[in-house]
């Protein structure tokens, strides 16, 4: 007959290590998941690197702040994770997973890797022949381009830096000289 003793503290051990055995494992770089949570989309760290440097050339830093500066990346994975259907997402992260394909047959490397010329050049060919991508990569490329221009144009630092933002437009001017063509509006019911 076994002790019961022992039975408890095995059994504690056991579970001790399966609860901190997967915490224990490293994952792979590949398989890492994006540092933004998503509800809806699965993206790993590379992926999500891939589109930062999309969104990094599509708006560059120069004596303005970039796409990596903003985190226009985030914006377009909360965007497109909140507000598109499941179809435009699956369409989105195809397209992505093409992307560095397309730049190892276009560039000889894959997109990362590539200079920032060439990189513009690539996104340049996908927006003016998309007929010569395919339909996903194509796809990915017109959300990704249009998102990072909306969330650049609504980032704070575009809002109070680039254009002064009026909440009431319109100031009054209590000095405007007003004509006596001005005062002669016929009344209610005149013509």
């Amino acid at each position: 007959m076994m002790n019961r003793r022992l039975a408890v503290r095995h059994l504690t051990l056991v579970a001790g290590a399966a609860a901190l055995l997967p915490g224990c494992l490293s994952q792979s770089h590949d398989e890492q998941a994006a540092t933004y949570p998503l509800k809806h989309l699965a993206l790993n760290a590379n992926q999500e690197k891939l589109l930062a440097e999309v969104c990094e050339t599509l708006i560059p830093r120069t004596d303005t702040p970039g796409a990596k500066d903003l985190s226009l990346h985030l914006y377009v994975l909360k965007m497109l994770d909140d507000c598109t259907p499941p179809k435009e997402q699956q369409t989105f992260v195809a397209g992505l997973g093409q992307l560095d394909a397309a730049a190892t047959r276009q560039l000889g490397q894959s997109f990362g890797a590539s200079a920032a010329a060439q990189r513009t050049a690539l996104l340049q060919r996908i927006d003016e022949q998309p007929t010569q991508f395919s339909d996903e990569l194509a796809a990915f490329y017109r959300a990704a381009r249009q998102l990072a221009i909306d969330g650049y144009t609504g980032s704070k630092y575009f809002m109070t830096k680039q254009v002064v933002y009026e909440l009431v437009p319109g100031r009054y001017d209590g000095y405007f000289p007003v004509s006596k063509v001005n005062l002669a509006v016929p009344h209610h019911g005149q013509s």
